[in-house]
């Protein structure tokens, strides 16, 4: 008898133990989930770093580049300066959504656009600028795509300096 009142005793604060444990887990997902709903959907897609991958140098003078980020992380501006053919400067730009909402990318926007615009191209010759499309790119939150930028001067008539402006500005929608 007395065993059965033990067992009995054992099974209600077990029973009270899980009771007080579902309540502080009910408590702390409450609280958890009023954070998760005052959050306001938040929309930034931006550029938040460039690095300076490695030059070639073509002759005796190692080609230069620099580099700003301007318009709140959405605009790159560049000034590639290369001396001799096969001169190659090489960046990675890293473009983040710190937003709370999926983005998509919608344009870059190259200004002069040295790849698309075969007049502004004829300008640089033997100059090229490349680098890779990430356009309709979705990025979810915290996600990031990276884009990689080359500018080379190639076998021309000419082997002057050159000093090319350019500049890159990413356009960006939600998906929601």
């Amino acid at each position: 008898m007395k065993k059965i009142k033990n067992i009995r005793n054992l099974i209600i604060a077990m029973l009270c133990l899980t009771i007080i444990c579902m309540g502080i887990g009910f408590a702390y997902l409450s609280m958890k989930l009023e954070e998760k709903n005052s959050e306001q959907p938040s929309f930034n897609v931006s550029i938040t770093k460039v690095e300076t991958d490695t030059s070639v140098k073509g002759g005796y003078i190692a080609p230069n580049g620099t580099y700003e980020i301007i318009n709140e992380g959405k605009t790159v501006n560049f000034n590639f300066d290369l001396n001799s053919p096969k001169d190659e400067l090489a960046y990675t730009i890293t473009i983040k959504n710190t937003g709370t909402i999926p983005a998509k990318i919608i344009k870059l926007l190259a200004t002069p656009d040295y790849i698309k615009d075969k007049k502004e191209a004829a300008y640089i010759a033997p100059v090229t600028i490349t680098h890779n499309d990430i356009e309709q790119t979705i990025l979810a939150p915290s996600k990031e795509v990276k884009i990689n930028l080359v500018a080379s001067y190639g076998m021309g008539n000419t082997a002057n300096k050159v000093s090319i402006p350019y500049q890159l500005t990413i356009l960006a929608t939600s998906t929601n």
